[in-house]
This record gives structure tokens, sequence and C-alpha cells, in this order.
């Protein structure tokens, strides 16, 4: 697990990332505003996490809390993205809010489209492992 620090840049940012290897589950968590820098490293870690995780594995992505990244943030996003459907991603929901950014949950939506996945939506990681069932 890997969680960035809340003192530097943008106190309020940080991100989680979890592989549950008992559900082959990948659980992402990210909130704040993430710097292109601190983007960069998470979407590393995020690969490599997924690494430790079966074909087909699946991913729990929790963005209820972020807020969208500048443009220069977002690209290793859709580079992350893009090997993750590389490893055979399988199924992907994105937890949002009520009050999560429509741009950034269309921006999730549209760059997994692009690098070749559809993510479904829920509100909580608990619906969201009910829709993973």
């Amino acid at each position: 697990m890997s969680t960035i620090s809340k003192s530097g840049e943008n106190t309020d940012a940080s991100y989680e990332i979890r592989a549950d290897r008992t559900s082959n589950t990948l659980y992402l968590e990210f909130s704040g505003t993430l710097t292109a820098d601190e983007m960069e490293t998470a979407a590393d870690e995020t690969v490599e996490t997924a690494k430790r995780l079966d074909d087909g594995f699946r991913i729990i992505n929790d963005i209820s809390g972020f807020t969208p990244p500048s443009p220069e943030a977002a690209k290793p996003i859709k580079k992350a993205q893009v090997k993750l459907k590389e490893m055979s991603v399988g199924d992907v929901v994105r937890v949002v809010a009520d009050d999560t950014s429509s741009v950034t949950e269309n921006a999730f939506q549209r760059r997994s489209r692009k690098a070749g996945y559809d993510g479904k939506t829920a509100t909580t990681v608990a619906e969201a492992e009910r829709k993973l069932e």
C-alpha cells in the first residue's frame, strides 16, 4: 500500500493502492488534487501493484474525493489505463459521490474507453464490490 504524504504542494491530496489477491481485485483511492509528479508516481505504483494479481483482475477505483488534475497530471492516468488493459484487466467500477466532478468522472470513462474497456459506477466501495460479484 502506498500513500502520498499529505504535506507538500497540495495538502489535501493523497492516494492509496492495494491489491487483494484473494478476490483478485486492485483497490485504488484518489482524493484531492494530485500534482503531475504525484500522479506519475501513483500511476507507476498502480501498474506495479497490478502485476501481483492474476489475468482478469478487477479494479475498484474510488474517485469520490478526487479533484480534476491538470492536463499534464492526467497523462499518467491514460498511460496506466492502457497498461492495465494490456495486463488483461477485467471489470472496473469507479466509486463516485454526488459531488464528484462530472469532469473527473467523464475523463476517467473517456480514457478507459480509449484504452479498450468500460467502467461501471457505484456510490460506495461496498456497492462496487457487489457489482463485481
